[in-house]
Order: structure tokens, then C-alpha cells, then sequence
């Protein structure tokens, strides 16, 4: 947006120039950039990976957990027990994670990720980081940052 001078206004400024209402609609736009952004990295990641957002998500939470019970990972992930039980079967038939045994509980069987299983979240990771660099690229380092601390901060709240 162009101020009087001609100008570009800085963000700060730019509220305060908006027609009526739409303020309140920028939201919604960066609603429909994440939803865009996901979209896409839904597709790449199923054509690179094999994997869908789901699956990335259990192998990514046993990268950064380490080996956990079933309940505890779809505890993690606010997922149904039904719905975990099909997405490990699915992870497991590719050889991506395994069921084993707790060495601190026999009785218990622990979720771990195998070595294809990894390779397969580094490939994901690299899909989601080339993602996210192609949807913040208008964004100065800077502002990526403050970005960054800021969605960190909602998430942890």
C-alpha cells in the first residue's frame, strides 16, 4: 500500500489506512496463506515421501521424543486411538516405524523409528523446509524471526 508521498507505508502504519473492516479481514488472509501453504506442502510431501501430514507428524514426534507407548504419541497429537492404530499399521507395513518391547516394562510395547523411517523424516523435512522458504520469501530475515516467536508463542500458550 502506497501512503500520500507515494511512498510504502510500513506495516505499522498500513491498519491505520485500511477501508472499514478491513483490518479485520487481514486475518483471514493469512488464514488462507497457511491453509495455502499446507496444501502445498501436503503435495510435495505425498509426492516425495509417500507420506501424508499425519504420517510426517507421528515420525516427527518420535524423531523429537524418542521411542513412546501408542497412547503417549497420539496423546501427543490429540489423535483418536483408532486413528493411531491405522497410521501405525501404515508406517509400520513401510518399514518406517516398529513396535517393540519396553526394556523398562515387558509388559509394554514402545513405538520407535526405523533407519528407512528416518531417512524418510529427513527427506519430509527438507520438502517442508523448501516450503516454508518459498512461502516466506517476501519476508526480510528479520521479520521471519519475529514471525517465528511469535507463532512460537501462540503455539505454547
Amino acid at each position: 500500500m502506497r501512503g500520500e508521498d507515494g511512498g510504502v507505508l510500513r506495516d505499522r502504519q498500513a491498519d491505520a489506512c485500511l477501508p472499514g473492516g478491513a483490518a479485520a479481514r487481514v486475518g483471514g488472509g493469512t488464514a488462507a496463506k497457511a491453509g495455502a501453504n499446507r496444501r502445498a506442502f501436503a503435495e510435495r510431501l505425498s509426492a516425495r515421501t509417500g507420506l501424508g501430514l499425519w504420517e510426517f507428524a507421528v515420525l516427527a514426534t518420535l524423531a523429537d521424543f524418542g521411542p513412546a507407548a501408542q497412547r503417549e504419541v497420539g496423546d501427543r497429537l490429540g489423535l483418536d486411538p483408532s486413528d493411531m492404530v491405522r497410521l501405525m499399521d501404515g508406517l509400520m507395513d513401510e518399514g518406517l516405524a516398529r513396535r517393540e518391547r519396553d526394556p523398562a516394562d515387558r509388559r509394554r510395547y514402545r513405538l520407535t523409528l526405523s533407519d528407512a523411517g528416518r531417512e524418510t523424516l529427513g527427506r519430509a523435512r527438507e520438502t517442508l523446509a523448501a516450503t516454508e522458504r518459498e512461502t516466506l520469501a517476501a519476508l526480510t530475515p528479520d521479520e521471519r524471526a519475529r514471525l517465528h516467536t511469535l507463532v512460537t508463542r501462540l503455539l505454547t500458550r
